[in-house]
């Protein structure tokens, strides 16, 4: 009977201390949304197609490190598909913070970095290859958009 209860409590009490140490650390995420708010500091758009065209997403807040899981959002082309790795062009809508585009999870490998509000119609180094993204966070080899 003294082991069951032990059990049972190690059973209650492991998953509450989980909750309360996660429930203290911060959580800063980007916000996903089909455009971009007026009142919004910082937001990147990503499109599904060259020229700014079909389906978008605009992210708002802070960069993602993984884009997995985050879907365009809009109507037209691409609704639905997952960001990562499916867009061909960019704006950043962010008035004074710039914006870089990875090839890579966790800000890595090649990238393309924008000026405040300077977009491409393509991407050059990461055409349906986009896998995270920040705010004035500048890569390595880089292309740069004015």
């Amino acid at each position: 009977m003294k082991t069951s209860r032990k059990v049972l409590s190690a059973a209650i009490a492991i998953p509450a201390a989980a909750v309360a140490v996660l429930g203290m650390a911060p959580m800063a995420h980007a916000e996903a949304r089909a455009t971009c708010p007026d009142w919004e500091k910082d937001c990147a758009v990503f499109y599904y197609n060259s020229n700014n065209q079909g389906s978008r997403t605009a992210f708002t807040r802070d960069g993602v490190s993984n884009l997995a899981g985050y879907k365009f959002l809009s109507s037209g082309a691409g609704k639905g598909l997952d960001v990562k790795n499916n867009a061909a062009s960019f704006w950043n809508a962010s008035v004074d913070s710039i914006a870089t585009v990875f090839f890579r999870s966790n800000y890595g490998g090649a990238c393309d970095t924008f000026a405040p509000l300077a977009e491409a119609n393509r991407l050059a180094k990461t055409y349906n290859e986009n896998a995270s993204f920040d705010f004035d966070r500048r890569g390595t080899n880089c292309y740069k958009w004015d």
